[in-house]
């Protein structure tokens, strides 16, 4: 969403179009809901803003069964489903990217007192182990630890892709803790996933890597020990965001690592109350480079997602009339797969800007318009106008300007 705020068009049902005005204003009027319960357990790449869910996950639940889910066909690290959880409504999100889906089954993990102290627990005894593992090996004569090597992934190529990113005293630390998450592993299996969800969620702050978008390299200075301190506070981080989840009623939401365009592999037709989702911006990301790191060191299998990811920027930069081709017929298969899921009269609302793709602008209404099957209406949009843009963008879009929607549907 915008930091700054701009003009706000709208249009249609009146009512729908006072809610979805809402929920665009929404991040710059509510500075709490995205630092409640787990939403800032784990950054993710322009993910949806909760202040923004919530609104939108109230208005298409309206008047649902609570049993009836909430689906999220591009969840991302899962914004939607906490929001879905937070209300207690049963909820579905899938998502090509197996991180994203590491890390929404984490943020949604709702599951008994005693169950959600373990991540407490094993965290706090990880950390130790790896803080006196540390002080071990400073003394004369101690051995080096050996390389994790991960099963299915070259373990040459892999430290190669690793060594210039890590400090070696942090890397050590990194791969001490993921050691122990594999022993764990064979012992509790869901509960070593949900851990490993914390591990990614600090890979990049003790990395020499700017930021999940930004792969420039840094200088960073990581003191001895600190992988293995973050570690433990981005459990507890994570704890009582889930101890906050817990207070509601419902379902643990449902994950699933799935193309958007395949929602029927998992989703029966007609059974959805309501959609809420943020498609890929045409040209904008690239989710599987943005997460390399994250895949390499974690030993996450994302070949599905360095070939299916919709609308990535590589594509556009390799072959911008294939490219386009492809965002608009894989939209417009993601936007049927969703028709397919509705509940008959019930809503979808797609969060979904302009964009810039090799240097032609992107118009994101028109593309949705143009992608609507006929048993799909258009109730209401709100359009947000992005005043503040670089040069290349104001030739893009030229007089039309950019801007970010929010557009509701309604399945005949």
């Amino acid at each position: 969403m915008p930091r700054a705020p701009g003009r706000i068009r709208a249009d249609g049902n009146e009512n729908y179009a006072e809610q979805l005005v809402a929920a665009l204003r929404a991040p710059n009027q509510d500075y709490e809901t995205a630092e409640s319960l787990t939403h800032p357990f784990h950054s993710y790449p322009a993910r949806l803003h909760p202040a923004t869910a919530r609104i939108l996950v109230e208005l298409v639940a309206e008047n649902a069964p609570r049993s009836q889910p909430i689906l999220d066909p591009f969840c991302g690290s899962g914004t939607t489903l906490v929001e879905a959880r937070a209300l207690g409504h049963a909820s579905i999100g899938s998502d090509l990217n197996p991180l994203a889906v590491l890390v929404a089954r984490a943020k949604t993990w709702v599951v008994q007192t005693r169950r959600r102290g373990q991540i407490r627990d094993a965290a706090h005894e990880i950390s130790a182990l790896v803080i006196a593992a540390g002080k071990a090996a400073r003394r004369a004569g101690a051995e080096p630890a050996p390389t994790r090597k991960p099963v299915g992934f070259d373990p040459n190529g892999r430290d190669r892709r690793l060594k210039s990113w890590f400090a070696p005293h942090v890397r050590r630390e990194l791969e001490l803790i993921a050691g122990l998450l594999d022993d764990l592993r064979t012992r509790d299996a869901e509960l070593a996933d949900i851990m490993t969800a914390c591990l990614s969620a600090i890979l990049y702050k003790v990395s020499s890597r700017t930021s999940d978008t930004d792969g420039t390299w840094v200088d960073r200075n990581i003191a001895r020990g600190a992988g293995a301190r973050n570690f433990a506070q981005r459990a507890e981080l994570l704890a009582a965001g889930l101890d906050d989840m817990s207070n509601t009623r419902g379902a643990v939401p449902e994950v699933h690592l799935r193309d958007a365009r395949r929602l029927g592999d998992v989703v029966p037709e007609g059974s959805i109350a309501g959609i809420v989702t943020s498609p890929p911006y045409a040209g904008t990301y690239d989710y599987a480079e943005h997460q390399r790191l994250r895949f390499d060191f974690l030993a996450l299998r994302h070949r599905d997602l360095d070939e299916g990811e919709i609308g990535s920027r590589r594509s556009f930069e390799k072959d911008p009339l294939a490219a386009d081709a492809a965002w608009r017929e894989a939209l417009a298969e993601s936007i049927a797969a969703m028709a397919r899921a509705l509940a008959p009269g019930r809503f979808a609302a797609i969060v979904i800007g302009d964009s810039v793709a090799r240097n032609r602008g992107m118009f994101a209404l028109d593309d949705v318009r143009g992608a609507l099957t006929d048993d799909l209406v258009m109730e209401a949009w709100a359009s947000q106008e992005r005043p503040m843009l670089g040069a290349g963008e104001r030739r893009a879009f030229g007089e039309r300007g950019k801007s970010e929607h929010v557009i509701l549907l309604r399945r005949t």
